[in-house]
C-alpha cells in the first residue's frame, strides 16, 4: 500500500534520487539475488494485452511469467518472491478502506461496460483471487523460491534481503523508501526488452539530501502522510489546516495534483519545524506530536497507539552475521525438484542394518519386561482372591472332592444314629 503520495512527490521533486540501472550488465560471475514483492509484480506480469474483465487468460499469463523469470535467469539473477498472508490488527482499517475502494472500482467498471460496451482503462485492473495461486504455481515450476509470510511482507523482505546480502528489492511500495532496504528497485520503471532489463534505483539517501530531512525522521513523515497503519482519514483535519491556502479556482484534477504535491511539502516542513528535543527521540515524544497534529481529537490515546505501531513497523530488526539463524516466521514453498535435492542421503547399508537390529532388540526387551510385570501383577491379585472388581467379597468355590467327602460324612452320621436307636 505504501505512504500516501510520497512516491509521486519524489518522482516530481527529487529526480536526482532516481539512478538508472541495467540488470543485464552483470560483469561478475556471482548471481545477484533480487527479492520481489509478489502482489505488485503480478500486476506487472499480467500484460496489458490480456483481457482482465472476463479473466482466465491462464495460458498467456503463464507464458508471460515464464518470460519474466527466464529473462532474469539469463541475466544471472536469482529471484525470491514474497507473498503476504493475513492482515495485522493495526492495518485492518486501512485494508478495509482499500477493499472498499476496490468495490467502487468494480462498480465503475461494470457501469462503463453497460453504458459504453467496452473495457475501461488498464489502470482499473484488479487481480482476482485465482491470479496469485496461478502466479505461485508457475513460479515454482520455474524453480523460483516462493515465501509466504503470515502477515505483511515489507519487514520480512528487508530482513531477508539483509541476511542474504541481496542486490535489491523489486517492488512498487514506497514503504521501502522509509525502511533501510539494500536497494529499492522500482517495479513501476521496470522495462524488459528482449534480454535487456532496466529500471531505476530509488536512493533514500539522495532523497534525504533533496528534502533536507534526516533519515531518522522518515518514519514520522510516513505516519503524518498516512500509511498502512494510520489511515489518512484520521489526519484529514491536520492536512486541511496545512492546505488552507489552496486556490479554489483551479480545475478539480489540477487541484488534486497540486494538493498532493503541496501536502507532502507542507508535512515535510511541519516535521522540520518540530522542536529539536522531539526530533531527537520520536518514540518517546509521540504524545506531544499527536497533540500538535490533532489538538481537538477526542480519541487521542487511540491515535497515539496507532502512531507507535506505525513507527514500529519501520524499526530495523537485522540479525548479526555471527548469529545462528532463528526459526523463521515464514512458510517457504519450494518446487518438487528442490524437495528432491534436500532429501536426506541414505547411510551405509551395513551400519543402518546394525542400528536397526539394535533398536529391534531394545524394543523386544522392553516389551518382555512390560508383559512380565503385567503377568506378575495379575497373579498376585488372583492369589489374594479377597476382593473383586465390584467390591463384593469373593466366595470360595467348592470342588467335586469336597462334595463327596461331605456326603460320606453325612452317611456315616446317619448309620451311627440308626445303630444307637437299635
Amino acid at each position: 500500500m505504501g505512504v500516501r503520495g510520497l512516491q509521486s512527490y519524489i518522482l516530481a521533486k527529487c529526480p536526482d534520487s532516481l539512478i538508472p540501472v541495467e540488470l543485464t550488465a552483470n560483469t561478475d560471475k556471482k548471481k545477484r539475488l533480487i527479492v520481489v514483492e509478489g502482489w505488485s509484480c503480478l500486476r506487472s506480469v499480467y500484460g496489458p494485452h490480456m483481457d482482465f474483465i472476463c479473466g482466465g487468460q491462464w495460458q498467456e499469463f503463464r507464458a508471460s511469467i515464464r518470460r519474466f523469470v527466464n529473462t532474469f535467469q539469463q541475466a544471472n539473477c536469482e529471484l525470491v518472491v514474497f507473498f503476504s498472508g493475513g492482515v495485522e490488527d493495526d492495518m485492518r482499517a486501512e485494508w478495509a478502506r482499500k477493499k472498499s475502494q476496490n468495490r467502487d472500482t468494480v462498480n465503475m467498471v461494470m457501469q462503463g461496460l453497460r453504458q459504453r460496451g467496452y473495457a475501461p482503462d488498464r489502470k482499473h485492473f484488479l487481480p482476482n483471487e485465482t491470479h496469485p495461486q496461478v502466479f505461485r504455481q508457475v513460479l515454482l515450476n520455474c524453480h523460483v523460491k516462493v515465501i509466504s509470510t503470515p502477515f505483511s511482507t515489507d519487514k520480512a523482505m528487508v530482513e531477508y534481503a539483509h541476511k542474504h546480502s541481496a542486490y535489491g528489492i523489486l517492488a512498487n511500495d514506497s514503504d521501502f523508501i522509509m525502511m533501510n532496504a539494500p536497494r529499492y528497485l522500482s517495479l513501476h520503471h521496470l522495462r524488459i526488452s528482449g534480454n535487456t532489463i532496466s529500471t531505476v534505483i530509488i536512493d533514500r539517501e539522495k532523497i534525504s539530501d533533496c528534502l533536507s530531512l534526516p533519515l531518522s525522521l522518515f518514519p514520522l513523515l510516513s505516519c503524518l502522510l498516512g500509511n498502512d497503519v494510520i489511515n489518512y482519514e484520521i489526519l484529514e483535519d491536520f492536512h486541511r489546516r496545512l492546505l488552507k491556502d489552496t486556490e479554489e479556482e483551479e480545475g478539480e484534477k489540477k487541484k488534486e495534483e497540486k494538493e498532493g504535491i503541496q501536502l507532502v511539502t507542507a508535512v515535510i516542513d511541519f516535521v522540520k519545524n518540530l522542536e529539536p528535543e522531539i526530533k531527537m527521540n520520536i518514540s518517546s515524544n509521540v504524545s506531544d506530536i499527536v497533540k500538535q497534529v490533532l489538538p481537538e481529537s477526542e480519541n487521542r490515546e487511540e491515535v497515539e497507539v496507532l502512531f507507535q505501531s506505525g513507527l514500529e513497523q519501520y524499526k530495523e530488526s537485522q540479525s548479526k552475521p555471527d548469529e545462528t539463524e532463528p526459526v523463521p516466521s515464514t512458510v517457504v514453498t519450494v518446487s518438487v525438484v528442490e524437495k528432491e535435492k534436500v532429501k536426506a542421503k541414505p547411510k551405509d547399508k551395513g551400519a543402518a542394518d546394525e542400528v536397526s537390529e539394535e533398536a529391534d532388540a531394545e524394543e523386544e526387551e522392553e516389551r518382555e519386561e512390560v508383559e512380565t510385570g503385567a503377568v506378575e501383577e495379575i497373579t498376585e491379585m488372583i492369589s489374594e482372591a479377597k476382593i473383586v472388581d465390584d467390591g463384593v467379597e469373593e466366595k470360595p468355590v467348592k470342588t467335586l472332592d469336597d462334595d463327596q467327602k461331605e456326603e460320606a460324612k453325612e452317611e456315616a452320621e446317619e448309620t451311627e444314629k440308626k445303630s444307637t436307636l437299635r
